[in-house]
């Protein structure tokens, strides 16, 4: 394997890694919010 395929692969670990993290935090605000409206009730 050389090494443009290697950071190829990296980047693509990267932008995967990257759009995991951005939808977790989407939905633990989403939730958060959520829960938040609930217990003012």
């Amino acid at each position: 394997m050389d090494l443009s395929a290697y950071f190829l692969t990296f980047e693509y670990i990267l932008m995967a890694s990257t759009f995991v993290a951005l939808a977790l935090i989407f939905l633990y605000s989403y939730y958060a919010t959520n829960e938040e409206q609930k217990n003012k009730k």
